[in-house]
């Protein structure tokens, strides 16, 4: 299939020059590294995975090497992580949302059909983080409640930092598709516990600054030099 593709678009040209602009569309799937460690029975990651979609718009200022500067918005939906194992006897439900907007420096390989890129980014973000949880049937909390109570609940619009590596295949002069990893640090957004988890005498092992990964496909035109 590989090779299949390569024959296809071997004649396809995508020189970068100065002035060359480039947007694009992406979606894909985002999560997280970052974990909750409540001192057993295990540690989780702080959401699960989900959806995450947005776009880009770059333009170069040199063709050799191909440096561009862009801005970029993203949103990761995520999903909800739910688990019995990160909190003894009971039910947790855990997820990070953020929608994130940054001003990004591009170095790519500037020609062939095979583009290779990296890049890193800052902006802002805003994000939430949430994790609940519900004593298992038949059991209580240490205080005697059964409710499903919320443990953290972190929301801020603060900076972002991101970076990440990518590669675009282009198919004519023009459109291109691509894949991409990312991770963005999402400042001010840390795993602090309520005053529900402290009643409870739950206490983290260790307090971080969270980040957002993502995996993108993306669709792209070329246009200007």
């Amino acid at each position: 299939m590989m090779m299949l593709i390569s024959l296809a678009v071997a004649t396809a040209r995508a020189e970068l020059s100065k002035g060359s602009q480039a947007v694009a569309l992406f979606g894909g799937v985002g999560g997280s590294s970052d974990r909750y460690d409540f001192n057993g029975p295990e540690d989780k990651p702080v959401t699960g995975g989900g959806g995450a979609w947005g776009a880009q718009y770059v333009y170069y200022l040199k063709a050799s090497p191909a440096i561009a500067l862009g801005a970029d918005l993203s949103k990761s939906s995520n999903g909800s992580l739910r688990t019995d194992e990160l909190i003894a006897n009971s039910d947790a439900t855990a997820r990070l949302k953020s929608t994130i907007c940054m001003i990004l420096a591009r170095l790519s390989f500037p020609r062939g059909t095979w583009r290779p890129y990296i890049f890193a980014g800052v902006g802002i973000h805003d994000s939430s983080l949430l994790l609940s949880a519900k004593p298992h049937p038949g059991t209580t909390w240490v205080n005697g409640g059964t409710d499903s109570l919320v443990l953290i609940d972190d929301h801020k619009t603060s900076a972002a930092l991101g970076y990440g590596v990518g590669l675009d295949l282009f198919f004519s002069e023009r459109v291109f598709l691509g894949i991409e990893a990312r991770e963005t640090l999402l400042a001010g957004l840390r795993a602090d516990t309520t005053a529900n988890a402290d009643a409870l005498g739950l206490s983290l092992r260790h307090r971080h600054s969270v980040h957002q990964g993502n995996i993108l496909f993306r669709l792209g035109w070329k246009f200007g030099a």
